[in-house]
């Protein structure tokens, strides 16, 4: 074997070990975030889940802003989509949008009902619109009278949004979370992008708020 060809053989072999390399580092994220997704998807359920979903149900669908012309984001999309897919059979099961906006704009809830009502179908009257919150808090808080007559409870965002949402609502009202039930928030492989995004939101999120309320005292 020539110098040449050894060199040419040994060259394709660490092109290979690196090409192998960043495709791994490509891919370990997506891993990640569907693991963490998954997980969620099932986490702080009350005992209605295992009771099934029969009797009116209420999904309350996190908003989330729109684009500055009032065009909705993939992010809303998305949500809007577990949110109807949710939703149990039986009128007396309703989809509650929870969300505000500038003043005089389209709300969040607006502008996801929209969509919800005449893209994919679901009759107005079956939405009913929550248009002050600004925050998760406020999305549980505002949304509370409208859970009230609901058998069961499906928050519906993405896996690790919703996931927050629930732990919100068992801190406001712990009579209402014991009717908590999976929304269908989890598909492998959906919108794969914006999971990798929200996980990466949801795992710097505390921190970053520790370090915002710290730099508060510290400019006082």
């Amino acid at each position: 074997m020539t110098a040449h060809r050894f060199t040419r053989q040994r060259f394709w072999r660490r092109a290979a070990r690196v090409a192998t390399t960043l495709a791994a580092a490509g891919v370990a994220p997506v891993l990640l975030a569907e693991g963490l997704h998954w997980r969620a998807s099932r986490r702080l359920l009350g005992p209605a889940a295992a009771a099934g979903r029969d009797g009116a149900q209420a999904v309350l669908v996190l908003g989330f802003p729109s684009t500055h012309s009032g065009a909705l984001r993939p992010l809303q999309r998305w949500r809007t989509e577990i949110g109807v897919r949710s939703l149990a059979p039986g009128q007396d099961s309703r989809l509650i949008f929870s969300g505000g906006g500038p003043p005089g704009s389209v709300t969040e809830a607006e502008a996801m009902a929209g969509y919800a009502r005449d893209s994919l179908g679901v009759p107005a009257e079956r939405i009913t619109l929550e248009t002050a919150a600004s925050t998760t808090w406020e999305n549980i808080a505002f949304s509370l009278p409208y859970l009230e007559s609901a058998r069961t409870i499906a928050i519906a965002s993405d896996p690790l949004h919703a996931s927050r949402g629930r732990r919100n609502l068992r801190r406001q009202r712990p009579d209402l979370a014991v009717r908590l039930v999976a929304a269908r928030d989890y598909r492998p492989g959906e919108y794969w992008q914006l999971k990798v995004a929200t996980a990466l939101y949801e795992v710097t999120r505390p921190p970053m708020r520790r370090i915002r309320v710290r730099l508060a005292r510290f400019a006082r």
